[in-house]
Formats: C-alpha cells, sequence, structure tokens
C-alpha cells in the first residue's frame, strides 16, 4: 500500500507500525521472520495500541516508512518497512530506470492493451512483459519500468510524452522528446543502465530505430519537413545522429 506509517521498532521483536487515514488507522506488525500481520482499526482504539508496544520496549523510528507487502512461495504473506514507495521497489533487486505518475485513479484497460501490443513485436521477452504489464496494473501511484529490459522503458516513456505526463529518474537528463522521434537521444540515456546494442535491438524490433524514422513517410498534419526548421523531425533526427 502506498500510506506512510509511523513505525517502531524492538532488537527481538521486529516491528510495528500504524497509518491514520480519516476515522479508521491501519496497524501492521512484521515478526523478526517478515511475516505480516495487517489490521484495520477504530482511531480511538491506537492509543492503547501504541501504549502497548511503547511498555514492550518499542521506539519510534525517526523516518515514516512505506509497507512492502510479498508472498512467498508456501503462500505465506510477508512485509517489510521501507522509504522507497512500494511502485518503486524491485522484489526481484531490479534498479528503477524511469516512473511517471498514474493520471487516473483505475488502470486504464486501453492503456495496458495498447503496451501489450506495442510490446509483441519485442522477441524473447514474452513472460517478462506478462509481468510487466500486471505489475502496471497493479500500480498504486507510479507506472515504473526497470533495467530488466529496455523496451519497458522505452514504452512507457513514449506513451508519458505522447500524452503529456512527467517521467521521473534518478539519475541522467530524460530526453523530451519521445523515442519514436528521438531514437538516438533515447539510446543515449539508457545506455546509464543497458548497453547500446540491447537498446538498439529493442528500438529496431518497436520499429523506433533512426533508420525507421527517416524511412517514415511525412504527414502534412503534424510534420514540419523544412530543413532549416530546429523543430522539425529530420532536425531532430540529425541532432541525435550528430
Amino acid at each position: 500500500m502506498n500510506q506512510v506509517f509511523d513505525v517502531y521498532s524492538h532488537s527481538s521483536k521486529g516491528h510495528w507500525g500504524f497509518s491514520a487515514s480519516g476515522s479508521e488507522v491501519w496497524t501492521a506488525e512484521i515478526k523478526p521472520g517478515g511475516a505480516l500481520k495487517l489490521e484495520r482499526i477504530e482511531s480511538i482504539k491506537l492509543g492503547a495500541q501504541l501504549t502497548k508496544r511503547v511498555r514492550m520496549g518499542f521506539t519510534r523510528m525517526t523516518r515514516s516508512k512505506y509497507l512492502h507487502q510479498n508472498m512467498t512461495p508456501q503462500g505465506e504473506v510477508v512485509g517489510e518497512f521501507s522509504e522507497v514507495h512500494p511502485d518503486a521497489h524491485s522484489p526481484q533487486g531490479y534498479s528503477l530506470v524511469l516512473m511517471v505518475t498514474k493520471p487516473f485513479a483505475r488502470p486504464d484497460q486501453s492503456t495496458i492493451e495498447e503496451w501489450e501490443t506495442t510490446l509483441q513485436s519485442v522477441g524473447g521477452v514474452s513472460d517478462r512483459v506478462t509481468a510487466w504489464l500486471k505489475r502496471q496494473e497493479a500500480a498504486q501511484q507510479y507506472f515504473t519500468a526497470f533495467d530488466e529490459h529496455p523496451a519497458f522503458a522505452l514504452v512507457l516513456s513514449e506513451w508519458a510524452l505522447r500524452n503529456k505526463q512527467i517521467l521521473l529518474c534518478n539519475k541522467g537528463i530524460v530526453p523530451m522528446v519521445p523515442p519514436i522521434r528521438n531514437p538516438m537521444g533515447w539510446k543515449l540515456f539508457l545506455s546509464g543502465w543497458f548497453t547500446e546494442a540491447d537498446v538498439q535491438k529493442a528500438l529496431e524490433q518497436l520499429g523506433w530505430s533512426l533508420r525507421d524514422a527517416l524511412l517514415q513517410p511525412a504527414s502534412p498534419d503534424n510534420n514540419n519537413n523544412l530543413a532549416d526548421d530546429a523543430t522539425s523531425w529530420i532536425a531532430e533526427a540529425g541532432q541525435a545522429a550528430f
């Protein structure tokens, strides 16, 4: 969940925290082995719960944290408190490349279907595509792309920039032109996480390489192909290439 918890810690008894929201409060107890007990109680009962933990020797941690929930292969629910938002955390240990705030409260199925259709051209990653799409559907606040495959970052960034959403990253400068129009700029940016060869392959599979851009037929409605126009796609391609 994306609620922030006040967390109390004990050297041998694990962690306990609470997150107040209106008339109800979420409490989370995490045993030393990671087993999670999550409850929702009336706010009037919080004082007694907190007093109980303090008397047991729990001490308040200086910074609030998010609650991460996972399930073991045996079906046990486990958790941990972290300063990283759950959407930006990878249980597999991947590093975050990009994220963008969800512009709607619930997943827009047409967006998920669009991404699924686009990613069908990327070979050898069908299982990872399925997992990535499920992650976006389950996202609470942010759509994300980790360094598991460059195609996910490319597809997410193309959608975000086309829909005037703000892309966030923790290193480098995100190109402000979609990868379909600036493939070289995106190849350079993503080289901070992937090899340029892998990014180039993903661009080619998506049909977004520089060669694809140059061969794309001009559209009088949305293209300006004057060579001296700095905003034309030819100028952008030239700047990216040289």
